[in-house]
């Protein structure tokens, strides 16, 4: 009876763990990969004749517009939009619905048919023409519903989506009525809701070397490395998010996108990963995944890691922060030149492959090999930037100048004499740093490279500080360009004048008496810009700020004084008011750093002017003459002030303030 007993006790809770852990893996093992239909919006694009449709809100920028008015009869096609779904598949049979932004002008409504038609490969879906006519008023959201029926398309189709009105009949009409309709921005995002498949997610086997653990997440759709750019996605291990970029690799049916994890002192084990991506705010796709992981060993799929060198295009960033201090002699100059994406795989890939003799005849990193004795062989092809891979490069950078034109001219696609301002050649003692930020691992994740050094301007030559510096070509490697640049002044030197050759990049010139600044800060710059900033070097005291500032104020006061000597016997107005305008305008275009000849020629004017003020000044009347030259007496009883009015001598008067008699002899 006990055996019975025991036998029943130990199934019952078989079963019950059975039950209770079975769909823990069950579900694990589904959200691997997940994602065969989804419903989402694709969004209206682009010109009405041949306008786009995207998935990707975040390539909602610019707005486009159709005005249809009242004028126009029959029905009118208000826009064609299209895309080319780059991954065959079937969709479901459903119901579709079209939705557009409107405002109705110089109207208080209308009444309207719409019609919209989709086209899906060969297969072709029009609205109905049984749906009654749609009343419209001030602004809003026209919706149009399509039903589908279930098809499949093929690799390449296209799909097509058409908008046309009829029969529209406006409400207390004007001649100028008529209906806007708007798409292409976050404001006003029209699109087509539909249930198909966008995406497939796959976590696929996670990859170790070393204490270092890369999670490969694969993204199926058709558009590339499309989706991850123009999305937004992030990894977490044991519920924490991996901050670092990952690593991209992609083609042009799927990216792989693979987070880097460090597992630090948490060791391996059962590790659990959760993905998630969105596509557009409506829409978030998860996947999540169990690992077993041993640190240690190299083991799992390598694949993630490039065998050959990656490309350098993909969406990169780059930004470059100059810092200049000069003197009027030379200019010291610390520049920060930091990057992401693409360039940094490139750059990390680079170094962790030093000696690597399977190089392609024109890859840079072939100037490294001579340092491949000074790395060890651990450290090679282990997926991260050790730190004597790391002093190669800072070694072959400081040791030749020549070796850092070549990497930033051939490697980073810059010109190093326009970021420079000058010939790197012409640099005194180098200093060249690399910070690899949070993360040495190979990933896409931001670096930075900071070369600090000085050179020599020659005396009244124009010297350039900043101009466009991405190489012809530069831009299909570098997706957007933004530039942070600051040169300031001693207070004994000074810019002769500075000049720049195009107006859509502004550039604020300050001078504060004991320094002179100027700044120029622009983002995303555009491939068509063409821009130059340059200063006359000049050693003249005249043009520091410190010496301008003591002149100016020097020549005001003395142009005060001037005044007030020459209008003795005159009104004083015009002459401070003169004064006064010239004073205030010297010091607007003193601090605004115009050039110093225009801000010395103001002030001189302030001295020359004030003579012709003067002498035009109404001399004063007598009367006020005489009683502003008379005097007052003080009373030895109370002490009052009294006024003489006359020469008269001896003069007796009465006092204001005690009534006693004061005689004047």
């Amino acid at each position: 009876m006990e055996g019975a007993r025991a036998r029943f006790v130990l199934i019952t809770s078989a079963l019950m763990i059975s039950v209770i852990l079975g769909p823990i893996n069950t579900v694990a093992e589904d959200t691997t990969s997940c994602c065969e239909s989804t419903n989402f919006d694709l969004f209206l694009l682009g010109d009405p004749d041949n306008g786009g449709l995207t998935p990707f809100d975040s390539e909602l920028e610019k707005e486009e517009s159709v005005e249809v008015t009242s004028s126009i009869f029959g029905e009118v096609e208000v826009g064609t939009w299209s895309i080319e779904w780059g991954e065959p598949g079937q969709y479901d049979a459903g119901q579709w619905t079209f939705s557009i932004p409107y405002e109705v002008v110089q109207a208080s409504g209308l009444a309207a048919n719409a019609t919209v038609v989709i086209k899906i490969g060969g297969d072709t879906y029009e609205s109905s023409s049984d749906l009654p006519a749609v009343m419209l008023e001030g602004t809003g959201e026209l919706q149009v519903p399509i039903e589908v029926q279930q098809g499949e398309f093929s690799k390449n189709d296209n799909i097509q989506v058409t908008f046309s009105v009829r029969n529209l009949v406006f409400s207390n009409p004007t001649s100028d009525s008529g209906i806007n309709f708007f798409w292409g921005s976050e404001e006003n995002d029209a699109s087509i809701s539909m249930s198909f498949p966008l995406v497939g997610v796959e976590i696929r086997e996670a990859s170790v070397r070393g204490n270092l653990v890369f999670f490969p997440v694969r993204l199926t759709s058709g558009f590339g490395d499309r989706f991850w750019t123009a999305s937004s996605g992030s990894l977490l291990v044991q519920n924490v998010e991996i901050s670092e970029r990952p690593i991209v690799n992609y083609n042009d049916d799927w990216v792989d996108v693979t987070f880097v994890w460090d597992p630090g002192s948490s060791g391996g084990g059962s590790v659990r990963t959760d993905f998630q991506i969105t596509p557009q705010q409506s829409l978030t796709i998860d996947a999540d995944k169990m690992h077993e992981i041993t640190l240690g060993q190299n083991t799992g799929d390598n694949s993630w890691y490039p065998e050959e060198e990656p490309p350098r295009t993909g969406g990169s960033s780059l930004e470059v922060i100059i810092d200049c201090d000069y003197d009027g002699n030379s200019i010291k100059r610390d520049t920060a030149i930091r990057f992401d994406g693409a360039m940094s795989q490139w750059m990390r890939w680079g170094l962790d492959n030093i000696g690597n003799k399977s190089l392609g005849s024109n890859s840079w990193w072939r100037n490294l090999n001579t340092y491949s004795d000074t790395v060890a062989s651990t450290e090679k092809q282990n997926g991260r930037v050790d730190n004597s891979e790391q002093q190669a490069l800072e070694n072959h950078l400081r040791g030749s100048k020549s070796d850092l034109k070549s990497f930033l001219t051939n490697g980073l696609m810059v010109s190093p004499n326009s970021v420079f301002g000058t010939d790197p050649v012409d640099f005194g003692p180098l200093e060249v740093t690399i910070d690899f930020g949070a993360s040495r691992a190979f990933n896409s994740d931001s670096i930075s490279i900071r070369i600090s050094s000085s050179y020599y301007v020659d005396d009244n030559s124009r010297q350039t500080l900043i101009e466009d510096f991405v190489r012809p070509g530069g831009y299909d490697f570098w997706e957007r360009v933004d530039l942070s640049f600051k040169v300031s002044t001693g207070m004994l030197s000074g810019f002769g004048g500075v000049s720049s050759d195009n107006e859509e990049v502004d550039y604020t010139h300050r001078r504060w008496i004991v320094t002179e600044i100027l700044t120029l800060d622009e983002s995303d710059i555009q491939s068509d810009s063409d821009y130059r900033v340059e200063f006359v070097a000049s050693n003249s005291l005249l043009f520091s700020p410190l010496i301008s500032a003591v002149i100016s104020v020097f020549a005001l006061v003395v142009a005060i004084g001037i005044g007030m000597a020459l209008t003795r016997n005159r009104t004083r107005v015009p002459s401070m008011i003169m004064v006064g305008v010239l004073g205030v305008l010297s010091l607007a275009i003193y601090w605004y750093g115009l050039p110093m000849p225009i801000v010395l020629g103001v002030v001189a004017s302030s001295v020359l002017l004030v003579f012709p003020a003067a002498i035009i000044s109404p001399k004063k009347d007598s009367a006020e003459a005489n009683e502003m030259g008379r005097g007052r007496v003080k009373c030895p009883s109370c002490g009052k002030r009294n006024r003489v009015n006359s020469d008269i001598r001896p003069l007796r008067i009465e006092c204001k303030g005690c009534n006693s008699t004061l005689r004047i002899e």
